[in-house]
């Protein structure tokens, strides 16, 4: 079991520093833009994985997300983005959601893998252990964007 957690901690872990070494690289003139309107900013990127962070920490704790569809919760995060602005903010929120996921993971116990916890769209329940690793993994997913952005307005730097 503790390698399991270990394992979900560093891969979250490095997701996270990863996110946030690629928003530092963003320009400030570029963290507010995006490549088309439906298409979410820097800011906005790092503000949903942060939040999102949240809610998979919730339901991992027990307490279930209410977001019945993914049309729904997608109108309701991206009206919420749209007030983060600022880079500070984004990481802000990034950090205290960040530190609660690592105090979940750290708060594990052999008996907890088998607890059932309620996933977000009613996807019904699954044991703990198997979503464990989904911070980290929306987390990576999300700087994938992020990198993506970058591309577009022509930064090709890996930043590694």
């Amino acid at each position: 079991m503790e390698d399991i957690v270990s394992g979900a901690k560093e891969n979250f872990t490095r997701a996270k520093d990863r996110m946030v070494k690629v928003l530092a690289e963003t320009p400030d003139d570029r963290i507010n833009w995006s490549p088309t309107e439906t298409a979410r900013t820097p800011v906005q990127l790092v503000a949903h994985a942060a939040a999102a962070l949240g809610s998979i920490t919730d339901f991992c704790s027990g307490r279930p997300v209410n977001l019945p569809d993914t049309a729904g919760a997608d109108k309701k995060f991206r009206e919420w983005e749209k007030q983060c602005t600022s880079r500070e903010e984004a990481l802000a929120l990034l950090e205290k959601n960040s530190a609660a996921h690592v105090a979940l993971l750290d708060s594990l116990t052999p008996d907890s893998f088998a607890k059932m916890v309620q996933l977000p769209f009613g996807m019904g329940e699954v044991p703990l252990a198997a979503v464990i690793t989904v911070g980290g993994d929306h987390t990576r997913f999300h700087c994938a964007q992020l990198e993506y952005v970058q591309t577009i307005y022509g930064d090709r730097d890996w930043h590694m």
